[in-house]
């Protein structure tokens, strides 16, 4: 089954040529492992496949885990709508292995079928056939020349771009009407606390406030007739999605849903009227779903589902002819973003794709396109076909979209801005700024992306041209940097040791140990494990973390000089240690303090937060720890031996300007926190010829 050919498998077409599977009109484009896992099954339908099989012939070139290749297994049953508890295509026993249980079958190619037919009459005139061959062989070249410099101009993509003239602040959020005249935004000033929503006349080019008191707007849209903006407001522990009148002065403001506890996106149907759909989370555990609203009749319907914890739809836009929904999936926990495509009224998904890097934005550019705004780039893709095309390469500070029509995009671009490291003194009760860092030199293109200081020896690590370096230097010989390594990959500095010899680093989402004594790398886990989280031990002779297994977390000691692990505890994923035990916190971030010496554990009457972006570490008998609800920060601090809050302390500060991430410096008694500049915004119109 080498040559190019079409096999039949149930109610699915592959064409081995162009890598694409076709059932009634939707074609999908596999990805090359995808394709290859799909054939080895179609060449060995008859018997089941074991997991060293599939490692022995298709990944015998590099050594990857079992839970790598069931991943690729999994892609091909989203794509063949499969059910693993039921499969029509992909039957898995265990200890045996996987088998394709469908009919298989080899559909002759136009191709093929030509050749033959020619083969039949070749015999009749051998030199007409010559002739004949040669004709189509000219014309086929013909059209191929045809062909590229047709595609070459029907793919050169022009773009121009101009800014909108708003007003200069902060943007998060806007929307445009229908025709495009209007366009609606979110505004906050450096120096105010909240955000107003600004509407905007293209043609007149005034500006009037709509609405001047919302705490955290993500989501604008206007309803099809023009005459009311919707909008969702975050005010910390409740959402609601409003909505303006825009047919009188007044602009009188209505609550439509308010049993959420975060709203994002906010989008409508171009051809159904009195609906709202919306990316919400109804309280802190759960995930962001995509609903749907009917202001007419009150109901709201849940539209999205995920399979587990931790997965988030974010984002998602209806296409214009009202047939399907594109959907943002966000994985927290990982770098991993999905795009979906569903037909909304089977629930089929007809495309899926999955990138590394950090997706902004998603939304349809016709029936057939979709557009995606990630860190990267700004691009088209066919969800028919799968082919992408670049509109902008090198995103500078692009982070929204939307559509006004096929030709036009409006987009909101961030500025530059000049960011802060600040030492600040504990306890909380003396909670001053010692110190402030710059964390972006304005004349040079690098950054400051982490900073570790630990009494006068400092850790940092500055990314520049793209390359992350970790740099090391003494408080008193700045001017002594030493760059311990450098690197492309990601790279997160994680921890270091007072001694200097040891620092604990994430490199391509794998935690690693530096030994700076002979620059030496011992990797902890495989870049497909679950970490909940990473310390070293106080003694500094051993890395404490957790790892979910089985769906358990559970709490390794890894001894570095014998180079072993033990586990220490079941049913945590947080931990640090003190002088005489561990704080131990579970899934939830509920804290417990486990006495070695007596072996007990005891609950702790508080629960820290479990964001990615926050920290928390034990420091001079108190646990301190950060939250934050995307409009405050907030510090907490308690006794290690509190039993009923009475110690515990707290300092908030503006989210917008205070960051949850944390490092401590344990010999000064310092955290240093990221305070970020003055940040303004624009509008820019992005045309597309």
């Amino acid at each position: 089954m080498a040559n190019a050919m079409l096999i039949k498998f149930g109610e699915y077409c592959l064409d081995t040529e162009e890598m694409s599977l076709q059932i009634n009109e939707q074609l999908v484009v596999l990805e090359p492992k995808v394709f290859a896992v799909l054939m080895y099954f179609i060449e060995h339908h008859e018997r089941y496949i074991s997991m060293d099989e599939l490692h022995d012939n298709l990944w015998k070139d590099r050594c990857v885990s079992d839970a790598a290749v069931r991943r690729i297994i999994s892609k091909l049953r989203i794509i063949l709508n499969d059910d693993y508890k039921d499969p029509k295509y992909l039957q898995s026993l265990s200890k045996r292995g996987y088998k394709l249980i469908c009919p298989v079958s080899t559909i002759p190619s136009p191709i093929e079928e030509k050749q033959t037919s020619i083969e039949k009459t070749e015999h009749k005139n051998v030199k007409k056939a010559k002739v004949y061959f040669y004709l189509i062989a000219i014309a086929i070249l013909f059209l191929s020349l045809a062909y590229l410099l047709f595609k070459y101009n029907v793919d050169e993509v022009s773009v121009t771009a101009r800014v909108v003239n708003t007003v200069v602040s902060d943007k998060k959020a806007f929307a445009a009407s229908s025709e495009g005249r209007y366009i609606a935004f979110t505004s906050k000033l450096s120096h105010e606390k909240n955000y107003h929503i600004y509407l905007k006349d293209q043609k007149t080019e005034t500006i009037e406030v709509l609405v001047d008191n919302t705490t955290l707007p993500t989501g604008l849209v206007f309803s099809n007739d023009g005459e009311r903006l919707y909008f969702s407001d975050n005010l910390g522990d409740i959402a609601l999605l409003k909505q303006i009148d825009l047919t009188n002065k007044a602009h009188g403001v209505g609550t439509l849903v308010a049993d959420f506890y975060f709203i994002t996106d906010v989008f409508i149907d171009k051809n159904e009227n009195d609906v709202i759909y919306f990316s919400g989370q109804k309280d802190q555990q759960s995930a962001l779903l995509i609903y749907k609203f009917n202001s007419e009749k009150g109901l709201l319907e849940e539209i999205t589902s995920v399979p587990q914890k931790g997965f988030h739809d974010s984002r998602a836009d209806i296409s214009p002819d009202s047939g399907k929904l594109v959907v943002l999936r966000i994985y927290l926990g990982s770098k991993r973003n999905s795009i979906r495509v569903h037909d909304l009224k089977t629930g089929r998904t007809l495309f899926h794709h999955d990138q590394n890097t950090t997706i902004y934005d998603v939304h349809w550019l016709d029936d057939e396109h979709i557009i995606l705004l990630d860190d990267k780039k700004l691009a088209k893709i066919n969800v028919k076909t799968g082919d992408s095309n670049i509109i902008i390469d090198k995103n500078k500070g692009l982070i929204a979209l939307e559509r006004v029509t096929p030709n036009t995009l409006l987009a909101i671009r961030d500025n530059d801005i000049i960011n802060t490291l600040i030492e600040k003194k504990l306890p909380l009760s003396d909670f001053k700024n010692v110190e402030m860092i710059q964390k972006k030199q304005p004349e040079q293109d690098s950054s400051i992306i982490a900073y570790q200081p630990l009494g006068n020896k400092i850790w940092t690590v500055i990314n520049e041209g793209g390359v992350s370096s970790l740099i090391f230097y003494e408080k008193s010989k700045v001017t002594k940097k030493a760059t311990l390594m450098s690197t492309e990959n990601p790279l997160e500095l994680l921890g270091a040791s007072l001694s200097g010899q040891y620092v604990l680093l994430k490199l391509q989402d794998r935690i690693t140990i530096l030994n700076t004594f002979d620059n030496s790398l011992t990797y902890l886990s495989k870049a497909d494990e679950l970490i909940g989280d990473v310390t070293l031990s106080l003694n500094e002779k051993s890395i404490l973390y957790t790892r979910k297994s089985n769906g358990e977390w559970q709490v390794f000691e890894y001894v570095i000089e014998e180079k072993t692990k033990n586990l220490i505890f079941k049913g945590y994923r947080f931990i640090r240690q003190f002088e005489g035990g561990y704080v131990l916190g579970d899934n939830t971030g509920r804290l417990s303090r486990f006495d070695a010496n007596e072996e007990t554990m005891t609950s702790m009457p508080v629960s820290m937060s479990t964001e990615t972006n926050t920290n928390w570490a034990v420091i001079n008998g108190k646990v301190l720890w950060s939250n934050h609800n995307l409009i405050n920060t907030t510090f907490y601090e308690i006794d290690l031996n509190d039993v009923d809050t009475s110690s515990l302390k707290s300092k908030t500060f503006d989210f917008s300007v205070i960051r949850p991430r944390f490092y401590v410096d344990k010999v000064n008694g310092l955290i240093i926190v990221e305070s970020l500049g003055g940040r303004t915004s624009e509008i820019i119109s992005i045309n597309i010829q």
